[in-house]
């Protein structure tokens, strides 16, 4: 089994995920056990051959360009997950050939060639596919806050006008131009994408147009910082940020309020804590304490109303996510059940999967 590529600093550069070599029988478990904790994937009845491929390549810390090529399928993230993961990056996509049918909170758009798509990772969504070919950029909220508000300030689903058909053409002649860049060359090619994502997304547009948005950035890597900490209360994030309690609301008024995001954070921090074998020595009220949840009914309540299980259920079970297959039968370059981590972690530039309860995004 060949081995992602990687830096100097032993991080990958690049995450490859295909079924190419396996039984068609085992394909669409394979593809569920690696990608399952971010979105069901099924496919229709109509025996046709099911397969995927996916290559993850960083351009830079917090900025991954992806080519994912797919059989007909559909792909559902519904609220459980979303929570769970707290994977929040932007996403641009761009298909290649084929077609989409997406149907996200706030828009519903059919998609094909050359139109480019916006959407966030902490939102639900159902996507049916044709077999198709897309280019991707994932770009994470924390490493780069002022595009990420940037991109806030935009409408979610397809981008119109002619600055986004460029950032299409410029995204479908990326992959070719990172394969022929030598690695000297690619911190170059990351500063040119940054660049043409705020310049052919905001042409003529006044930096007032995204304040609000940087402004909520700065709030959430605030309360990243901080999130394990009982002391993070709204009041402090407020006075920490240099807002008045009532516009901080405002900021976070799509979440329910910057209370229910700190919450929300913490759960999904525990709940990922739970199922990772690194916390199976620390008890559930140490680890609902580490992360912000001093009194454990309280903790436990939340917990319950959230992901509709206890936590020792979720413990005990490894809820929810389907089992891999046995890694002899499987040809994927990453170990399926870690795929996901496995794309945080050349986001994020770390070794491996994150163990320490921290979010992805």
């Amino acid at each position: 089994m060949p081995a992602p590529e990687t830096t100097g600093d032993d991080t990958p550069a690049t995450v490859v995920f295909t079924t190419e070599d396996l039984p068609p029988s085992q394909r669409l478990d394979a593809w569920n056990a690696a990608f399952g904790s971010l979105n069901t994937i099924t496919v229709p009845e109509t025996g046709e051959a099911i397969g995927s491929r996916s290559e993850n390549h960083r351009l830079d810390l917090g900025l991954v360009l992806g080519v994912t090529q797919v059989s007909p399928a559909r792909f559902s993230r519904d609220l459980v997950r979303a929570r769970r993961d707290s994977l929040d990056h932007w996403v641009l996509r761009v298909i290649r050939r084929g077609e989409s049918r997406l149907r996200h909170p706030g828009f519903i758009s059919r998609l094909g060639p050359g139109e480019p798509l916006l959407f966030s990772m902490h939102e639900t969504w159902d996507v049916e596919w044709t077999e198709a070919e897309w280019v991707s950029l994932c770009i994470s909220r924390d490493l780069h806050p002022e595009l990420s508000a940037r991109l806030g300030a935009l409408p979610r689903g397809r981008l119109g006008g002619v600055g986004a058909g460029l950032l299409a053409d410029l995204m479908l002649a990326l992959p070719r131009r990172l394969a022929e860049a030598s690695a000297a060359e690619i911190p170059s090619l990351a500063e040119a994408t940054r660049a043409a994502i705020t310049a052919f997304l905001h042409a003529g547009t006044s930096p007032s147009f995204f304040v609000a948005d940087l402004a909520k950035e700065r709030v959430r890597q605030m309360v990243r910082k901080h999130i394990t900490s009982a002391r993070l209360t709204p009041a402090r994030l407020a006075a920490a940020a240099g807002l008045s309690r009532s516009a901080l609301y405002r900021l976070f008024e799509a979440e329910g309020g910057v209370a229910a995001y700190i919450r929300d954070m913490r759960l999904a921090l525990v709940h990922s804590a739970l199922r990772d074998p690194a916390s199976a020595g620390l008890s559930i009220a140490e680890l609902a304490a580490a992360h912000g949840f001093p009194e454990p009914s309280a903790f436990s309540r939340a917990f319950r109303q959230v992901y509709g299980a206890t936590p020792g259920e979720v413990r005990a079970s490894g809820l929810p996510g389907p089992a891999p297959p046995p890694r002899r039968a499987t040809s994927l370059v990453a170990p399926p059940a870690n795929s996901v981590g496995d794309f945080a972690a050349l986001l994020y530039g770390t070794p491996g999967r994150r163990g320490d309860g921290r979010p992805l995004g």
